[in-house]
């Protein structure tokens, strides 16, 4: 898996019309304009490819409402991410010891007082023996799947890992939308995946293109998105083109429209 999904990303992008790319990128925004304007009434929303999952489930029911809370699932991906730049550094030799050292440094920051100390920080430092191993368990496989599904030395740039991008609407200080990556390489990005394989994956993927466009503005090439379950070893290609975009903006509307619907009354 190491050599498909690294060869995966460092292969060249096919060639792309930038008219019709540019024309794309213009409908999508155009289209983010009017939702912002018709969403300032209704509160702030920022999308990320777990609400376009949500809204595009079976009759459009997300699958998970309830509010966001720090469990060992939650925080296993960004511990383990932190983990994999330390190996990538060479600051760890394993990722049980990349892991060990960031859930330290959480410890060390909220007792000390740090003002880099973030929620994630603070609610590590409050676990007990129990839950830290726990997290601890969760986030060195995490870590360990991807490090070893990569060839890093391969790579046809330094990575940047873990680095998530978020596209703050002009028209509309409500409106914010997410692209996620966990690596991100050249022209190409990685996605890890959970859960069973869905229909609405393309629009999740799709997101991370359309907002990488809309913070470039159109100036930069578009590149890849590759998403890939590790569990299973599938992967998902994802290249640029016009449709992307309008996948991906068609995808944000419908989570609009789903958030702004009256709830259901009780059968």
């Amino acid at each position: 898996m190491g050599d498909a999904l690294t060869t995966l990303l460092a292969a060249p992008v096919p060639p792309l019309d930038a008219a019709c790319w540019q024309a794309a990128l213009g409908d999508a925004t155009s289209m983010l304009a009017g939702l912002a304007v018709r969403r300032a009434a209704a509160g702030p929303f920022r999308i990320t490819d777990h609400e376009v999952r949500g809204a595009l489930g079976e009759d459009g029911v997300p699958a998970d409402t309830a509010p966001f809370a720090w469990s060992a699932r939650t925080a296993r991906r960004p511990i383990g991410l932190a983990a994999v730049r330390l190996l990538a550094e060479g600051a760890a030799r394993s990722p049980a010891e990349a892991v060990r050292s960031r859930l330290d440094e959480a410890s060390a920051w909220v007792r000390e007082g740090r003002a880099c100390a973030s929620q994630l920080d603070r609610w590590v430092a409050r676990l007990g023996p129990a839950g830290r191993a726990a997290v601890e368990a969760d986030s060195v496989t995490w870590a360990t799947r991807l490090w070893c599904a990569l060839d890093w030395g391969a790579l046809p740039a330094a990575p940047v890992i873990g680095r998530d991008q978020w596209w703050d609407s002009p028209h509309s200080a409500l409106l914010a939308l997410r692209g996620r990556a966990d690596v991100r390489t050249g022209a190409s990005s990685l996605v890890v995946l959970s859960g069973p394989r869905r229909d609405s994956v393309r629009a999740e993927l799709a997101l991370a293109t359309l907002v990488d466009s809309l913070r470039s503005r159109g100036r930069s090439e578009p590149g890849r998105v590759v998403g890939w379950w590790p569990d299973s070893g599938r992967l998902v290609r994802l290249d640029p083109e016009p449709a992307v975009l309008t996948l991906a903006a068609d995808a944000v509307a419908t989570v609009l429209a789903g958030a702004a619907a009256p709830a259901r009354p009780a059968a």
